[in-house]
């Protein structure tokens, strides 16, 4: 098999998920999450039923598919750094330089991400799971120079900031700009970037404050 058959059979898996994705969520605003059913989305995606699961576990995997791939992205930036460059330096870089690459394909159902998961509890809930995980990414990154575990206090302060930081924005964002058609997506991105870097070298300094923990504790 030559490499432009691979290529063209990636790019075919690539633009069934952005389908799957796109109709589901269309799908999802305009019924309701919970009366969305699989059948629906393979049919209006035109696969068969049982090759959803070849794109997705589970529906809810594919309301979360962009936080997913965001925590993948994180991950493979922070776990190939230099072991000399600062954690803060790689988490900036990254929102700079990839971050607009991952969410492109997501960014019309970004639009559509708090209508959808805001409205069933069960969202909301795994929502929280999902950032969660990337907070635990950013976590692994600081343990490190921080000279403690990745559950450590400073290592949690600073992850927490990190991901609350990325969320602040885009929900400043949203509040803003959902209806504005004409948005450009970079402009997200940078505002990002240079509010996480405030916001991580102020929380550098501060967690120089925190008393360590007992010694007999």
């Amino acid at each position: 098999m030559s490499a432009t058959q691979i290529g063209l059979r990636e790019r075919k898996k690539l633009r069934t998920r952005a389908t799957i994705i796109d109709v589901a969520f269309k799908l999802f605003a305009e019924q309701g999450y919970h009366e969305t059913t699989l059948v629906q989305i393979a049919e209006m995606a035109e696969i068969s039923p049982s090759t959803f699961f070849n794109y997705f576990p589970a529906k809810v995997d594919i309301v979360f598919g962009v936080i997913d791939a965001i925590t993948e992205s994180a991950r493979t930036r922070i776990e190939e750094r230099d072991p000399a460059e600062p954690t803060v330096t790689t988490i900036v870089s990254w929102v700079r330089e990839d971050l607009l690459e991952v969410e492109r394909p997501y960014f019309e159902i970004l639009r559509l991400l708090p209508i959808v998961a805001e409205s069933v509890p069960e969202l909301v809930a795994e929502q929280r799971l999902r950032l969660a995980l990337l907070e635990d990414v950013f976590a692994q990154g600081f343990a490190a120079e921080l000279s403690e575990p990745a559950d450590g206090m400073k290592a949690r302060v600073m992850s927490a900031i990190a991901v609350r930081g990325m969320t602040e924005v885009w929900l400043a964002w949203y509040e803003h700009h959902m209806s504005d058609a004409t948005f450009d997506p970079t402009e997200v991105v940078a505002i990002k970037a240079e509010f996480l870097e405030r916001a991580l070298n102020a929380g550098l300094a501060a967690i120089q404050t925190l008393p360590a923990p007992p010694e007999d504790a």
